[in-house]
């Protein structure tokens, strides 16, 4: 947990990413996550960028409330949601459904998920699958999978890189490459 800074360099694309966790109690109960991302490509013809902030109060059962507060490229807002959380040594798992707080409808599904087994006291295996899903009275707008396979040392995480972007106006888009990572 804590903090990250990943760049992620594909085919088509290059990815950065950085993100913060703050718990702000003994339990873990209030929580703030932070991202900021940004994906380009690399004659600079396409840009996306996203920020949010993440309120989270969570019960002993994982189950909690969200607030996010969030500005992208194609829109701004503020959602409420309800989370599943849950962090052992080596799996977590973040599932957010959530809903924006403005007259038009728009919905989103986002999760997080980690698996991070010890190989030995240097090594760990480094994976993660993180899952995006945005919905308006249209019907689906778009959907990202990102998933890293890789290896972990002292925090430096490094690997292969997919991602796989979804618009209702465009077929899908992949994207292979490799990822650089720093958990602090």
């Amino acid at each position: 947990m804590g903090q990250s800074f990943e760049v992620s360099p594909g085919i088509n694309r290059i990815f950065l990413d950085a993100q913060f966790l703050k718990f702000f109690d003994q339990q873990s109960r209030i929580s703030l996550f932070s991202r900021t991302r940004a994906t380009t490509t690399y004659d600079g013809t396409k840009t996306d960028l996203f920020t949010g902030g993440y309120v989270n109060y969570s019960t002993a059962s994982g189950v909690g409330g969200t607030v996010v507060g969030r500005i992208s490229s194609t829109a701004t807002g503020v959602d409420v949601g309800v989370h599943f959380f849950k962090a052992k040594r080596a799996f977590m798992v973040f599932a957010l459904p959530s809903i924006q707080l403005q007259k038009d409808l728009f919905y989103s599904w986002f999760s997080i998920l980690k698996f991070t087994p010890g190989i030995n006291d240097n090594w760990k295996m480094y994976n993660s699958l993180e899952l995006y899903s945005a919905f308006g009275s249209q019907g689906h707008l778009a959907s990202v999978q990102r998933i890293r396979v890789g290896m972990d040392r002292k925090g430096y995480q490094f690997g292969l890189a997919l991602e796989v972007l979804a618009r209702r106006t465009s077929s899908g888009e992949l994207d292979a490459g490799i990822f650089l990572r720093k958990q602090f």
